[in-house]
């Protein structure tokens, strides 16, 4: 009885946390803009495998292989191998993860962080909008255009490095998938050189991200 009870315990865990850590992850690369870095070559590639949440993934495989472990004190556990077990909790956790993502938790979330009401998660929450500059990723509003230099300006109300102002060189040769416009939030993948950001790749960002 006990052994049932804490394999329903940590199985009840297991789901609620992988949905959780899947729909965040898949909320995460979508409104920080990090999927577009897949769009920016094999610079894009390498900043978004820095920029991955691979702590929420790796949470999420501590847990499945806890409840594959526990599920081994029973006998059809002992029945079935133990990549099979692993699998099929996976593929219920992405299952439920995608439906959760659905829902407006997440954005919910977000905007209480934004606002300093999120007292345990906040951190993790207000990172999604940060820009990483350390990775060579910025965001921010276009506020002016000067032929192939424009400047943006950027504030996520917690008045750190990535607040500011900054402008944007845009390479001869380079093809806008749309053109820019002031007013406008992009998101831009690029090197500072002499204060200038010399932009490898830009997109436009939709209002809330």
């Amino acid at each position: 009885m006990i052994r049932l009870t804490v394999a329903v315990l940590v199985a009840i865990l297991t789901f609620a946390v992988s949905t959780w850590v899947i729909s965040f992850m898949l909320f995460s690369v979508h409104e920080s803009g990090e999927l577009f870095l897949l769009g920016f070559g094999s610079r894009g590639v390498s900043a978004f495998v820095h920029l991955f949440p691979w702590f929420t993934l790796i949470i999420n495989f501590v847990l499945i292989f806890l409840l594959e472990f526990i599920l081994q004190w029973f006998k059809f556990g002992y029945r079935t191998s133990l990549l099979s077990i692993f699998l099929g909790i996976l593929a219920f956790s992405v299952m439920f993860g995608i439906a959760f993502d659905f829902l407006p938790v997440h954005s919910i979330l977000l905007d209480r962080a934004d606002n300093g009401d999120l007292p345990f998660f906040g951190e993790m929450y207000e990172s999604i909008r940060d820009s990483h500059q350390d990775q060579g990723v910025f965001k921010g509003t276009v506020t002016s255009i000067q032929g192939s230099q424009l400047v943006i300006s950027h504030s996520d109300r917690d008045h750190d490095t990535d607040d500011g102002t900054h402008p944007v060189a845009i390479p001869p040769g380079m093809v806008l998938s749309t053109p820019l416009y002031i007013g406008e939030r992009i998101y831009v993948l690029g090197s500072v050189v002499n204060g200038v950001i010399q932009a490898h790749g830009i997109q436009e960002l939709s209002p809330d991200q």
